[in-house]
């Protein structure tokens, strides 16, 4: 998950290192840390979502855990926030992902 800070730096600790985390500058942390940090950091640090394009190559993992791979014809956001990926795979057919799911943009 992408975290940074909001409005000034802020180191965080736990077992085994530290993350420097600037505003404007999202770093890369594991999903069970990152949800830690953002409950104990409140305001201080929020998660960013990776901009997605039409064209831009996209992973997930399904619901019987195969791992899929395909091409992002169109992106659309539901009035509750809720994020979807159109896509094409390799074979010409297509599908929508919920974009909780994509592991890699």
């Amino acid at each position: 998950m992408l975290i940074e800070a909001v409005d000034h730096p802020i180191r965080y600790r736990f077992p085994g290192g530290e993350i420097r985390l600037e505003p404007g500058r999202p770093v890369e942390v594991e999903p069970e840390r990152a949800a830690k940090l953002l409950v104990r950091a409140g305001a201080k640090v929020r998660a960013i979502t990776p901009v997605m394009h039409p064209g831009d190559r996209i992973t997930w993992t399904r619901g019987d855990l195969t791992v899929q791979q395909g091409v992002v014809d169109c992106l659309h956001t539901d009035p509750d926030g809720t994020g979807w990926a159109f896509y094409t795979v390799p074979d010409g057919s297509w599908g929508v992902v919920n974009l909780t799911y994509v592991t890699t943009r």
